[in-house]
């Protein structure tokens, strides 16, 4: 019986080729031999949905060493196990991500012959996924918001893809809600493209994640489609399934588009404006005009209890005037500026974390009219005339601001300027200028709230200037008054007829530099300042933290201004470490004019970016240790980054320098 070609104890013979593979059906079981020596069993096998398969062998001769091999439907070789002894039983197991005709191969691995069976169990688990085919995104399976959405990671290195459509800004979540206790899982985000947005992995297996992404399309077009992944970081397959939702959360503001300056939002004094910082980094704008001089304040009123707010103010042309910042997330914040100057100002409110929200904050914008019937008077030579003995009353509004006033005196006799009421927190102090603009003498208040009078012999005729300011450069919304009395002052008490003024100023006419009390000409000191920096008020090298400042060869700010490039041999004066809070620049350049036409500290300093260099010839005002400088620039050398400079210190907010 050896010699016929097969053994008569294995009834499914001949089957030693695929092509002749003895069908079977899943579930069942089966026998065979391995002989003559060299022998090979086929068996061959269908399923009709994805799967698990087992091939089990059950029982075989012990001197056996058996391989399984496992073929597809155009008999390709797929996969196989091997026994590592003679004798042992082993299984094939594999994922079958494809339905239809399968094919199992047994053999002896030595190639042996034997007179005894082996039998077999083919076993199918089927994993049926109603989404597949959805592996890539051009097959993605689109799905509604709150559906509970099931599927299979199945077989190893399957990918499951979802499309929603999304009809407005809000926040899109995608949760899982059960996952195979094997599986560590991702979830992916693309946008419309195709394109990679974000993701979010399970730390461990079993884990249950939840990804979330503000959506907003800058162009305002909707509904957007968006993309889901849902992967195994560890490749696995899984014949339990795995559920999510993906939810959405519309967010509207009103107000958007308004993330830039341009699309500044209009709004008016009083109105309770809401908005949402929304998306992450958002920032949203307003514009409101003021109608004149007067108190700004932006005050919050609600936000999120997570938002560190940051409200910013920008001038008509966009430029940056001021900021202020929430100490702690939930903080309330009020910016409140005096403003010159009526126009168009711009809000911008956003959170410094660089959160998103989608709870709304509010605000409102309110205005306190500072009206001053003399302004413009702030330069001697824009003084407002007065008449003897007539009550005149003025605003020290903003912060530095000096009002000046000009008087005729028609011959020798005694001046008296006489304040009848202050503020009660403005130290005030009166000066006197001569027809030539020269200082010639000053009265102080002792302490705020005093009232401070000012006697002068004049010797006469012409105008003299008398200047009203606040010594600690502080601004007011409340009023003063004074009168200007005296003996010799003309009846007329306002310009003398046309053409017969002393001193007044007439186009083309270059001002003079101020002079003192005894009409020589005002002097100054001279230093070298250099990356070492400099005590002004001593006159010497200075000492961090105690100095002044220091010479740099690039912005304070670390920014580009865009006419003066850093490193392009440029010198800047930096005394940023005065301010505790910020660490901003305090400096401001007066352009080309006269050391001495500089009288009193500005209301405002220079911003970055446009924060300009040490320029020759012009004259600068910065904030020192302990008081003010006003410093005009000789000359500048950057290869030594060192700059020449004449300069006067002040302790408080005004330069007296006429009076040296």
């Amino acid at each position: 019986m050896a010699t016929t070609g097969y053994c008569q104890i294995d009834p499914n013979e001949p089957n030693s080729e695929l092509g002749d593979a003895t069908w079977m059906s899943t579930g069942g079981s089966a026998a065979g031999a391995i002989n003559p020596a060299g022998d090979l069993d086929f068996f061959g096998f269908e399923v009709a949905t994805p799967g698990i398969l087992e091939v089990k062998l059950n029982d075989l001769p012990e001197e056996m060493r058996a391989r399984i091999d496992l073929y597809g439907k155009n008999f390709n070789w797929i996969t196989r196990i091997d026994a590592s002894n003679p004798g042992d039983l082993v299984t094939l197991t594999l994922d079958l991500a494809d339905p239809g005709r399968y094919y199992i191969g047994i053999v002896d691995l030595v190639g042996k012959s034997h007179d005894t069976g082996y039998t077999f169990n083919l076993g199918f688990e089927p994993v049926v996924d109603v989404n597949e085919p959805n592996g890539e995104a051009g097959d993605a399976i689109s799905i509604g918001f709150g559906d509970l959405v099931e599927g299979y990671i199945f077989p190893k290195g399957d990918a499951e893809i979802y499309k929603v459509y999304v009809t407005g800004p809000g926040i899109l979540e995608v949760k899982a809600q059960s996952v195979p206790e094997g599986m560590r899982t991702r979830i992916d985000l693309y946008g419309k493209n195709f394109n990679f947005i974000t993701r979010k992995d399970a730390s461990n297996p079993g884990d249950l994640v939840t990804l979330k992404h503000d959506v907003v399309n800058p162009y305002g077009w909707y509904p957007v489609c968006y993309y889901i992944g849902i992967v195994d970081l560890s490749g696995g397959s899984y014949h339990v399934p795995y559920a999510f939702k993906a939810g959405f959360e519309a967010v509207i503001d009103e107000n958007e588009p308004n993330g830039e300056i341009g699309d500044a939002v209009a709004i008016a004094f009083g109105d309770q404006i809401e908005g949402r910082i929304f998306s992450k980094g958002d920032v949203d704008f307003f514009k409101i005009e003021a109608p004149s001089p007067g108190i700004l304040e932006v005050k919050l009123n609600d936000l999120p209890e997570e938002m560190r707010t940051r409200i910013d103010l920008y001038g008509k042309s966009f430029n940056w005037i001021t900021r202020i910042d929430a100490s702690n997330p939930g903080d309330r914040t009020t910016l409140t500026l005096n403003i010159r100057d009526p126009g168009v100002y711009h809000i911008g409110i956003l959170d410094l974390a660089g959160k998103s929200h989608n709870q709304p904050y509010s605000f409102a914008a309110s205005f306190e009219e500072v009206t001053d019937g003399n302004e413009p008077n702030g330069e001697i030579g824009d003084a407002a005339p007065i008449t003897p003995s007539e009550a005149v009353g003025g605003v020290i509004f903003p912060a530095g601001d000096v009002d000046l006033y000009k008087i005729w005196m028609e011959g020798p006799g005694d001046l008296e300027v006489k304040l009848e009421s202050v503020p009660e927190d403005m130290r005030a102090r009166i000066d006197l200028y001569g027809k030539n603009f020269n200082f010639i003498t000053r009265a102080d208040a002792s302490n705020p709230g005093d009232l401070a009078t000012l006697k002068y012999e004049a010797p006469g005729p012409g105008w003299y200037y008398i200047g009203v300011a606040d010594l600690a450069g502080n601004s007011h919304n409340v009023g003063y008054s004074f009168r200007a009395v005296g003996g010799g002052l003309g009846a007329r008490g306002s310009a003398p007829q046309e053409g017969g003024a002393v001193g007044t100023k007439s186009e083309g006419v270059k001002e003079v530099s101020f002079g003192n009390a005894s009409g020589t000409a005002t002097s100054y000191r001279e230093a070298a300042l250099n990356h070492s920096g400099f005590d002004f008020s001593l006159g010497e090298t200075g000492e961090y933290p105690t100095f002044d400042g220091e010479i740099i060869s690039w912005q304070p700010s670390a920014e580009d201004h865009p006419d003066y490039p850093r490193d392009a041999g440029y010198l800047w004066w930096r005394n940023t470490h005065l301010d505790d809070q910020n660490r901003v620049s305090q400096t401001r350049d007066m352009g080309s004019v006269d050391l001495a036409s500089v009288r009193a500290v500005p209301a405002e300093w220079d911003r970055s970016p446009l924060i300009p260099p040490l320029l020759e010839g012009h004259t600068i005002v910065a904030r020192c240790h302990d008081g003010y400088v006003k410093f005009q620039v000789i000359s500048v050398d950057p290869e030594a980054e060192s700059v020449v400079v004449r300069y006067f210190h002040s302790p408080d907010a005004t330069f007296d320098d006429g009076a040296i």
